[in-house]
């Protein structure tokens, strides 16, 4: 058993509860980089799909990053959606931003990935994608006050 595998089936036990607390902030760093990349992409014209994926990656990190915090615990999983309802459950905020979860949700596997049938980002949903982040970070940092 790989030292992952177990570190899993402990916390799923319930016999491992905390993770070092500062690592929040890893995540955290990491989702500033994700959400320069969409932004640096973006003004560079290197395409709307990976705009859109590196904001959707930008609100994973930060809302992990945010979960993290609360728990001591690094939330499993990839959905936006369930990540911002766990935040909500510390802070009625973040219940705001799950429209905009969703819609970003929409550019995980299909802008990384071809498809018979691509998806094609739009300008103005790129540009939406670039506000929603942004959004989602600040009211992360803003509530692990860093």
């Amino acid at each position: 058993m790989t030292v992952r595998a177990l570190h899993i089936l402990l916390t799923r036990k319930g016999l491992l509860f905390m993770t070092d607390s500062l690592r929040f902030n890893e995540w955290l760093e990491i989702a500033a980089r994700d959400l320069r990349s969409a932004t640096v992409l973006k003004q560079n014209d290197c395409g709307n799909d990976f705009v859109a994926f590196h904001c959707r990656q930008a609100i994973e990190k930060s809302l992990k990053g945010y979960l993290l915090k609360q728990t001591g615990q690094v939330a499993e999983g990839h959905s936006l959606i369930y990540f911002c309802k766990e935040a909500s459950k510390f802070d009625m905020e973040f219940k705001q931003q799950l429209k905009n979860c969703a819609f970003v949700s929409q550019y995980y596997i299909e802008t990384r990935y071809p498809a018979d049938v691509p998806l094609i980002v739009s300008d103005d949903e790129a540009n939406e994608c670039i506000l929603i982040a942004e959004n989602v970070y600040k009211l992360t940092l803003d509530k692990v006050k860093i």
